[in-house]
């Protein structure tokens, strides 16, 4: 399965694709958005692409622009009885942000779980210090729920956690506006 957009493309993830992987997830420029905070090697991530990258309950796809590898998006912890997932992004190469490839990614991954997967919920967990990505979310018709305070901890500060989330109903809603 290969989704286009005008300016990216996601695709399965490939074995061959955790040398890169791991170059963009221990750069401490990228870190500081993303949950995983140790280090981690190319035997790690090859494991991790082998096990989880595509199961029942997970699905994570590479996110491609420019015929090159510049991030991972998916959906984890589907619950395919109460038709919900949490929503995951990350965009690992500076040069690529604010170019509205996620927005353009989010979108695609909403219709995927709306219209193919026919999940109810998506959910995701942003980190207060990432406005950038807040308002992504919010322009592809994310709603703040909640709030986990002080949630993160990294390089000696503490961050609130914020809760956002997209049902079915709100998703056709702002699709037939178009």
């Amino acid at each position: 399965m290969i989704i286009k957009g005008k300016i990216s493309k996601i695709r399965p993830l490939e074995i061959g694709d955790s040398k890169i992987l791991v170059e963009y997830l221990n750069n401490e420029e990228v870190k500081e958005y993303l949950s995983l905070v140790f280090p981690i090697n190319n035997f790690l991530e090859e494991e991790w692409i082998k096990r989880n990258a595509i199961s029942h309950n997970n699905l994570t796809f590479a996110i491609e622009a420019d015929n090159k590898i510049i991030g991972t998006v998916g959906f984890k912890d589907i619950d395919w009885i109460a038709r919900s997932a949490e929503y995951g992004i990350a965009i690992y190469t500076p040069e690529y942000w604010n170019k509205g490839i996620g927005t353009e990614v989010t979108q695609l991954m909403l219709r995927y779980g709306f219209e193919y997967l026919n999940l109810n919920r998506i959910w995701l967990r942003v980190f207060e210090n990432n406005p950038r990505a807040q308002r992504v979310y919010e322009k592809c018709g994310f709603i703040q729920e909640g709030r986990e305070r002080q949630g993160r901890y990294y390089k000696g500060h503490y961050w609130d956690v914020i809760r956002m989330s997209i049902l079915a109903e709100e998703y056709w809603r702002i699709m037939s506006e178009y």
